[in-house]
């Protein structure tokens, strides 16, 4: 077992974030500076209107997925350096407009395209099937030589001395890797900020989050930055920030990717017990998230990491009869506000006239589930963060200080058991809750996957924290989900005033649509959540494919 380390420095907080925001602006060269004046409200075009990319480079970064980039890439149509460079581009565009990155490593990605190139003229053959694909990192994976600050001014100029394991086998399959991307404090809330490197912008609103923890990681992706990525879910940290910018994600089940060397904000050894964190695929097409969770899967990951479980990747047999899907319209506390409504009812809409079968289920024992798993999130009372921020007297973040998660009581381990009992026969009733659905359906069998909303509410403004229960549910169940776009708010269908709200927390939602408010988030991308069952992803793509076969307009 490796001995616990802390960080040594006593520089104060505000010293070490002038230093890391200095050595950030130092990784951008000079001639890729751009400026944007005015600057719009949307900041999609500028990668675009800038001028600094190629024609070339834009047809590269904004014609393809991951799956199609890298299908070109083995063809021989673009070269890994060219692709490197324009994403290495694009992504240095997209910290000048939106402040996502955390770690940049242009230098070093270069030189490993000119290598994969320089393999694939002498073998005639790709790597490994991620071949000169520029993927992005959330600040809390690990890469040797890099920090991993986190948000926490105490971690930086700390370099990790060894790769996450997801980042050794990623290499290992022939993946460039060139930024890492930014989280909030913390990484417990829903806003991507923190005191280093201050806030990430959601590039479709300058004004609307780009929720978190993975928001730096969203952000880049949504502005093509970067076509796919890994960040972590623990509570909807990879799922609401996809939602919130209209891109996909896929959260697994913990054992299916590995988690072994990550950086986080809890006591070395903390992470795996509890609700687990997992990593997690973001990307601009769910079909890049099926493919690098795969890829992956054949490298045999539990050869290597001890958080994985032996789950190889295996491909159901076809589904040749209609879905039965279960629906779920209400987390128990705040009602979906009109957009999200819509979205939910056109989408069961097209499923039924497509001859599939739609469910009515609840969110069941979500209370219980809720509160099981705020007593796992605060079981050491935010004791160990507030002392890695005494290090350097920093104080907590707007963010987290508004959260209010910590501080709290801390726990002791006679409690914790407690909690991991009640977590047990909770996750024993939605087996049993999920096997009773084939008394619903006209089958016998269990319905195949759920639908719901991700959060009952569209991205929010900055700093404005509402709560879902639609998120952590499947974190405490262990679940995996996926977040695929379906609709956009349409003020001519959505400008419709709400019921009475049923509490403060529902009170609060609906003030994000009053009149004269709600009107900015004309065009904001609304998605859905599909879950399935535990360590049953393979499933849960197939199922996805049906879907999308459906909609159409999902990727």
């Amino acid at each position: 077992m490796k001995p616990v380390t802390f960080p040594v420095t006593r520089k104060p907080w505000q010293e070490l974030r002038d230093a890391k925001l200095a050595e950030r602006e130092s990784k951008i060269p000079d001639e890729w500076r751009v400026k944007f004046d005015p600057e719009p409200t949307n900041l999609m075009s500028l990668a675009q209107s800038c001028g600094l990319l190629t024609s070339r480079e834009l047809q590269i970064t904004d014609n393809y997925d991951a799956t199609s980039l890298l299908a070109e890439i083995a063809k021989g149509t673009y070269t890994s350096l060219e692709v490197t460079i324009a994403f290495c581009k694009r992504s240095a565009i997209a910290q000048q407009a939106l402040n996502c990155l955390t770690e940049i490593f242009y230098d070093e990605a270069i030189e490993r395209a000119k290598w994969l190139d320089e393999e694939f003229q002498n073998t005639g053959r790709t790597v490994g099937p991620l071949h000169g694909l520029p993927i992005c990192l959330k600040d809390s994976v690990n890469v040797a030589g890099y920090d991993s600050v986190v948000g926490i001014a105490a971690y930086a100029f700390q370099p990790e001395k060894e790769n996450s394991v997801i980042v050794d086998l990623m290499l290992k399959l022939g993946a460039v890797l060139y930024v890492k991307t930014n989280v909030p404090q913390s990484m417990m809330v829903p806003d991507t900020d923190n005191n280093v490197f201050g806030t990430t912008r959601n590039p479709i609103h300058k004004e609307i989050t780009a929720s978190g923890s993975s928001g730096g990681l969203a952000a880049l992706i949504k502005f093509r930055g970067s076509l796919l990525g890994i960040g972590t879910d623990v509570g909807g940290s990879i799922r609401v920030p996809a939602y919130s910018h209209g891109i996909y994600s896929t959260k697994p089940s913990s054992g299916r990717l590995p988690y072994h060397n990550m950086k986080g904000y809890l006591e070395p050894g903390a992470e795996t017990v509890g609700v687990l964190c997992v990593n997690a695929p973001m990307a601009v097409s769910y079909r890049d998230c099926e493919m690098l969770m795969r890829v992956i899967a054949e490298t045999e990951p539990w050869l290597y990491d001890p958080s994985c479980q032996y789950l190889p990747w295996i491909q159901p047999k076809p589904l040749r009869r209609t879905l039965s899907l279960g629906v779920i319209r209400f987390d128990g506390e705040v009602q979906t506000l009109p957009p999200i409504t819509r979205a939910l009812n056109e989408v069961c809409d097209k499923l039924k006239a497509a001859g599939h079968e739609i469910i009515e289920l609840e969110l069941y024992k979500f209370q219980d589930i809720s509160d099981n798993a705020v007593d796992f999130f605060t079981a050491d009372g935010g004791e160990f963060l507030k002392s890695q921020l005494d290090i350097t007297g920093e104080p907590w973040s707007t963010a987290v200080a508004n959260g209010g998660m910590y501080p709290c009581e801390k726990k002791g381990i006679s409690e914790f058991h407690a909690y991991s009992s009640v977590r047990a026969e909770l996750q024993r009733a939605w087996l049993k809750y999920w096997e009773e659905t084939a008394q619903k359906t006209k089958s016998g069998l269990p319905v195949d996957a759920l639908i719901l909303p991700i959060q009952s509410f569209p991205a929010r403004p900055d700093g404005f924290l509402i709560r879902s229960h639609f998120s952590r549910t499947w974190n405490l169940l262990d679940y995996p989900g996926i977040i695929f776009p379906v609709t956009k708010v349409d003020m001519a269908k959505d400008d419709i005033d709400m019921p009475p709200p049923l509490n403060d927390m529902d009170a609060k939602a609906q003030s994000a649509w009053a009149k004269g408010v709600r009107e900015r988030l004309q065009g904001f991308p609304i998605g859905l959540q599909l879950v399935g069952q535990r360590q049953m992803e393979p499933k849960l793509f197939q199922t996805m494919d049906k879907i999308a076969n459906v909609l159409g307009n999902v990727q």
